[in-house]
């Protein structure tokens, strides 16, 4: 159990990195299951449905190797954000704000952690541009709304 903020960020980036190297491992599976399935139709067709199935297994792997050169990047961008406490709104940053619990670090979505979701997003995310730089207590403008950042580390 998490029970202070100076811990949450290092337990939102070790599960984060957690989630991240299981998708990897998900895709490289992913990815060795169509090697074989293309191993094994090569034995076994001819002609237009092997043509056909071929090109399906091509996009597929395409699709997938995009995926993964994807999240390894995330993995890569994860591991460079600063998990120090922060006093602005800047990469690193974890935000209380009226939506929820904002942490600005790669776009991931939300992370659970202890029962607490966090949203993981990037410092080019609208929301962050929105408050970029502002500090705890501030207010920004959020497609037309005012956001005070509750909370800030």
């Amino acid at each position: 159990m998490i029970n202070s903020t100076d811990q949450i960020k290092p337990a939102l980036l070790a599960r984060s990195q957690e989630i991240l190297r299981d998708q990897i491992k998900d895709i490289q599976e992913q990815l060795k299951n169509l090697q074989q399935s293309s191993e094994i139709e090569e034995k076994s067709s001819a002609g237009d449905k092997y043509e056909t199935h071929q090109e399906v297994l091509n996009q597929n792997r395409d699709l997938l190797q995009k995926r993964l050169s994807s999240t390894k990047m995330m993995l890569n961008q994860i591991n460079a954000v600063p998990v120090k406490p922060i006093a602005t709104v800047e990469e690193g940053s974890l935000l209380e704000v009226p939506m929820g619990k904002v942490w600005v670090s790669v776009p991931m979505g939300k992370v659970n952690l202890d029962g607490v979701d966090y949203l993981l997003v990037s410092k080019e995310s609208p929301l962050i541009s929105a408050l970029w730089g502002l500090k705890e207590g501030e207010e920004g403008e959020f497609r037309g709304s005012k956001v005070k950042i509750e909370k800030i580390s």
